[in-house]
């Protein structure tokens, strides 16, 4: 099969990461992936790039970024748009609903349609983004909140199928309208194979940080939860005096400094290397003993499951995770880590209880690491992915030869 993934965001950010997981296990197996993301800083021409096999368009974006990563630029949705009417693929999956991605999409449809030919247009849901999620408070008027609330749940509706990353999204799915048949809840993972273990002495030592521990972990872009991390480390600091927090990832450099340097000293209790490939975070994780999933208790968190907890995973080490949504339900039913009370003492004391039993904690970090080598791996995944288009196109010729 020819499979198309459409993603909104800048290259290596947020659900660019799902989107090339499962793209580089479905070439493992044979297919061709076009999958399209935007530049990460302004680029006149954008540029095609090959990862493991996936052929990645870079679009171009003129301008800078808002307060947003992608979606909008007009010379970005105009590119897509025309060099959709020129490709030819057996799928089209549409990763949630932002215009570059929703608009190209609707012109093949739209093409199809006129030209009486059939794919499998599909979307993808993994953030809860209206009616009170990520960007409802971004919006200065609330008729823009329900005008874009309208479209992202027409553009599922109006799927052939959709996946969904949470039961929370794939409750709101049902509720919306759309048919059982063509729903799937499918969390992201994690590429095992291209992500080693460390032991925290040889990691901090190739970073070049203190040897003594421990160390607590966050990794993200996104970077909404970090006032509760605050908090909850102040209160672990007069437990632990030693006790490091690293945090890595992208905006973190200045807004983390706002946040948490103007409390802890860094290069002492904090630690801020800022963005770095993705190859190097398996080194960073491993330099951590517990890695953190702080998370206040609000729609856009319910909805989600951040790909960072199948990174921790990986990485071999517990996780401390608010109560919220799916990430606390797997914690808590694979016994990862360790749930927190919704409060900075709450999340403070875990941190604290896993430090100070080390049977626990290595008993949870393994447990982590078997999961992320099956369950949550994206090999498995993506076979759910595939029985799933199967399982669709299936469902589909059989309502044609009803309607023949």
């Amino acid at each position: 099969m020819h499979i198309l993934f459409l993603n909104h965001n800048l290259i290596g950010r947020g659900t660019f990461f799902r989107c090339l997981g499962f793209a580089r296990e479905l070439v493992k197996q044979g297919h061709t992936v076009d999958l399209w993301t935007v530049a990460n800083e302004p680029s006149f021409r954008g540029r095609t790039e090959w990862i493991d096999g996936v052929r990645v368009w870079i679009t171009p974006r003129w301008g800078t970024v808002g307060s947003h990563d992608g979606g909008y630029a007009l010379v970005d949705i105009l590119c897509r748009c025309m060099a959709a009417l020129l490709g030819r693929w057996d799928i089209v999956h549409a990763f949630d609903h932002r215009p570059n991605v929703l608009l190209p999409w609707l012109v093949l449809r739209w093409r199809d349609r006129l030209l009486r030919r059939n794919r499998l247009f599909m979307s993808d849901w993994c953030d809860w983004w209206t009616g009170g999620g990520i960007t409802t408070s971004r919006r200065r008027f609330t008729w823009i909140d329900r005008f874009e609330q309208r479209v992202e749940e027409l553009s599922k509706t109006a799927s052939d199928g959709v996946t969904v990353i949470s039961s929370v999204l794939h409750q709101r799915a049902l509720q919306i309208g759309v048919c059982p048949a063509r729903l799937s809840t499918i969390p992201s993972g994690v590429a095992i194979d291209s992500f080693p273990q460390y032991t925290t002495h040889a990691s901090r030592e190739k970073l070049h940080l203190p040897p003594e521990g421990p160390y607590y972990g966050f990794v993200g872009f996104s970077l909404w939860d970090l006032g509760l991390l605050a908090e909850a480390f102040a209160l672990v600091k007069t437990r632990i005096p030693s006790a490091k927090l690293l945090v890595v990832g992208g905006g973190v450099e200045e807004k983390a400094k706002a946040i948490l340097a103007d409390r802890f000293q860094e290069g002492t209790d904090l630690f801020l290397p800022g963005v770095v490939l993705f190859r190097e975070v398996p080194l960073y994780l491993g330099a951590c003993d517990i890695q953190l999933m702080p998370m206040e208790d609000n729609l856009a968190n319910r909805g989600r499951v951040p790909n960072k907890l199948f990174d921790y995973y990986a990485s071999g080490r517990p996780v401390v995770v608010s109560p919220v949504g799916d990430a606390a339900a797997y914690v808590q039913i694979h016994q990862t880590g360790l749930v927190a009370e919704p409060s900075a003492s709450g999340f403070a004391q875990r941190m604290i209880t896993l430090w100070e039993n080390p049977l626990l904690r290595e008993q949870a970090g393994a447990a982590a690491r078997r999961l992320a080598e099956t369950e949550f791996s994206f090999v498995h995944q993506t076979q759910t992915l595939l029985q799933f288009y199967h399982s669709v196109s299936g469902h589909l010729d059989g309502k044609q030869e009803e309607n023949s």
